[in-house]
């Protein structure tokens, strides 16, 4: 005898849980999909963030960076228009204030900032100072540079002709300097020069004195 074949019905195959009616098989398979999409979810969220954050850092170090180079190039381009030369012909020549050129204003008391100084009109010239100081119980007062906190009463040129010679006073606590300095034209560099300084202590002294009387007066206002 020819056996049958049957076919499978719709249930074969399916889980226990899909078993059943069409409709409650459709439920069963949508909510398994609907826990893999919730599952699903939060992987998304965090690989969304961590892109955003990433994004974020890109774009605040590119603005950085850029922000950076603006301000190395306008101080650059600041710095070229200051040094950066007139295009109208000089006034003076390059070697205009050398030896050669005005040797009577080559040397001269040109050091700023100091209370006297010798230099000569050049880049590279030897220079010449004066130096003192008071010498205290723990406190050493050195002079040399023009300074508020020294105190001093006042100082400055009594004459200066601007070319040849110069006489200066400065006034000191308990001292006084007298600078004075003069030039002689010759030679190949601007002449040559001297200076001297004078020091004068200033020290209050007090000299008591009194009046005697004679002895003769002395006498008569003893008898009496």
């Amino acid at each position: 005898m020819a056996r049958e074949r049957r076919r499978p019905g719709p249930e074969a195959g399916r889980r226990p849980a899909e078993k059943g009616p069409p409709r409650a098989a459709a439920a069963a398979i949508g909510a398994r999909k609907g826990r893999g999409a919730a599952v699903g979810a939060p992987g998304q969220a965090v690989l969304s963030r961590s892109r955003l954050v990433a994004v974020l850092a890109l774009g605040s170090l590119a603005l950085g960076l850029a922000a950076v180079g603006y301000g190395v190039g306008a101080r650059r381009w600041r710095a070229a228009r200051v040094l950066s030369l007139h295009p109208a012909p000089r006034i003076l020549d390059a070697n205009s204030s050398g030896p050669q050129a005005e040797p009577g204003r080559f040397w001269g008391s040109y050091r700023p900032q100091v209370y006297f100084g010798m230099k000569a009109r050049s880049p590279r010239s030897p220079v010449a100072g004066l130096m003192w100081m008071h010498q205290l119980e723990g406190d050493v007062r050195l002079r040399h540079t023009c300074e508020q906190s020294d105190g001093l009463p006042r100082y400055g040129w009594l004459l200066h002709d601007g070319v040849n010679f110069g006489v200066q006073e400065i006034q000191d606590v308990g001292l006084s300097l007298q600078t004075e300095f003069v030039k002689r034209p010759g030679g190949q560099h601007g002449g040559d020069w001297s200076w001297r300084v004078t020091v004068r202590p200033e020290l209050p002294l007090l000299g008591p004195c009194s009046c005697q009387p004679s002895s003769s007066k002395a006498r008569q206002s003893a008898s009496r």
